[in-house]
């Protein structure tokens, strides 16, 4: 979990065979928001109250398929590896499906390690265009290799990246181009562990479709590229393009069809489509939002020590794990509680002791007195403190 972070749900169109603008506006509209919540979402894990948020394969036959040994982590494992421990229970559940399947394309292996799905079931959390928390979630995990064994560019080079790869759930009989993790509130999470770059994909829960079929696509680019498969508008089935030049691995996720729920699902086509066709103005904030926002505004790491107070029970050395990401934890006298990592790298340039980084905020209905910020700040041995700060009264 390192600098792709910032790169979540990279969207595209494909340039040729678009489906109607309008459809092209509202993906992208709705794709630009998961990014903005999935960028904050990632940087922090909350605590939220119990009350609020209690929150293998039948495979397209093709030459190309191999199945994999049990060289890879686990999908439990690779929740772990994401200091998400709710994801890795959930992971050991009998709820997950564990496959491990691999298929061979375009130069890469892509396999499916295996999913799981219910509600509150990851330490990390997303919000909606509304802001509501999505609580209701699949999670699956997939590994993108070398076929010749090189290794993968871990997430923090600069040659991460480079060569993109898009990958989402797809429900058979709706067509993937408009029905993917790009307007169903989609993001991923990914790391490099020997060699093999590991997405945690998410995106919301289908399996009220399981009657229905269930798909895992990986192709190259970072959208649904329409030439790498074909969808039968008539059968609402989807399968490789043999001739196409790239990544292009699709799998059958084998969902157990009992846990389908046409009921829910054709509420939640109906609540899709009027989100796609929602206004795209602005949501109206409140009060307490707009006054913190012009706080926020006008606050830099220069002058918060002027218009805001550290408070000291917050105030400790960050732990700083193997890969750069700074660890802390608190509770208020209130109830608040936050377990927080936040990347270094970059943070810190002139590595000038004392340079202080705002690493994100908080606030609630009460204005200025419900916010707080998170506050970075280098130390002279090099190690890392974390404060959290609130506006001056």
């Amino acid at each position: 979990m390192k600098r792709n972070m910032d790169e979540l749900l990279k969207v595209a169109l494909t340039p040729m065979d678009m489906p109607e603008q309008k459809v092209n506006d509202q993906i992208l509209r709705k794709a630009k928001e998961r990014q903005n919540m999935k960028k904050d979402q990632v940087q922090y894990r909350r605590k939220i109250p119990a009350a609020v948020l209690v929150t293998a394969c039948i495979l397209i036959l093709c030459s190309s398929t191999v199945f994999a040994v049990y060289k890879y982590l686990t999908p439990a494992e690779a929740a772990t590896e994401t200091h998400d421990n709710a994801l890795q229970e959930a992971f050991m559940s009998d709820d997950a499906i564990l496959v491990n399947e691999t298929q061979e394309s375009g130069g890469y292996k892509i396999t499916l390690l295996g999913s799981v799905a219910g509600k509150n079931i990851s330490d990390f959390w997303m919000k909606n265009g509304k802001g509501e928390v999505l609580e209701d979630r699949i999670y699956t995990v997939i590994t993108i290799e070398h076929a010749d064994g090189t290794p993968m560019p871990d997430t923090s080079s600069d040659d991460y990246g480079k060569e993109s790869f898009f990958a989402s759930c797809y429900i058979r009989g709706l067509d993937p181009v408009v029905y993917s993790s790009q307007s169903m509130n989609g993001g991923y999470t990914a790391f490099v562990d020997n060699g093999v770059e590991y997405r945690i994909l998410e995106m919301d829960n289908i399996e009220m479709f399981a009657d229905r079929g269930i798909y895992v696509g990986v192709n190259s680019g970072s959208f649904y590229d329409r030439d790498a498969y074909a969808y039968d508008e008539n059968t609402g089935e989807i399968s490789r393009n043999d001739s196409y030049v790239g990544v292009n691995a699709l799998f059958e996720l084998p969902v157990d069809k009992s846990k389908a729920d046409p009921a829910a699902a054709e509420a939640y086509l109906k609540a899709f489509e009027d989100s796609m066709n929602e206004s795209d103005e602005p949501l109206e904030k409140s009060a307490s939002e707009l006054e913190a926002d012009a706080f926020m505004e006008m606050l830099t790491s220069d002058n918060i020590d002027e218009y805001a107070e550290p408070i000291e029970s917050t105030r400790q050395i960050c732990m700083i794990d193997g890969e750069g990401w700074a660890h802390y934890s608190y509770e208020l006298e209130s109830g608040a509680a936050e377990d927080g990592l936040v990347l270094l790298d970059g943070l810190f340039a002139d590595n000038k002791p004392g340079t202080k980084y705002i690493s994100g905020w908080s606030c609630t209905d009460f204005g200025l007195s419900g916010l707080h910020i998170d506050v970075l700040i280098l130390n002279e041995d090099g190690t890392v403190t974390f404060v959290l700060y609130q506006p001056k009264v």
